[in-house]
């Protein structure tokens, strides 16, 4: 048997989506921007949300 995941691209989003939202936060910071800060927490829930609601979809193909 041989397991595969249908759904691999949306974990691969997710991490390209936390990935940016840590360079956006780490700017935010440097330049103590409040309104980019303000504005990577409201993507962060958002992707929150995403990892918490993702479930992932298994295909089982069976080789004889």
């Amino acid at each position: 048997m041989k397991y595969e995941y249908s759904n691999m691209n949306e974990p691969r989003e997710i991490a390209t989506t936390l990935e940016m939202l840590n360079m956006k936060l780490q700017l935010a910071f440097q330049k103590q921007d409040t309104d980019v800060f303000n504005e990577a927490l409201t993507e962060l829930k958002q992707a929150s949300e995403k990892v918490n609601n993702f479930k992932p979809v298994i295909k089982i193909n069976v080789e004889d």
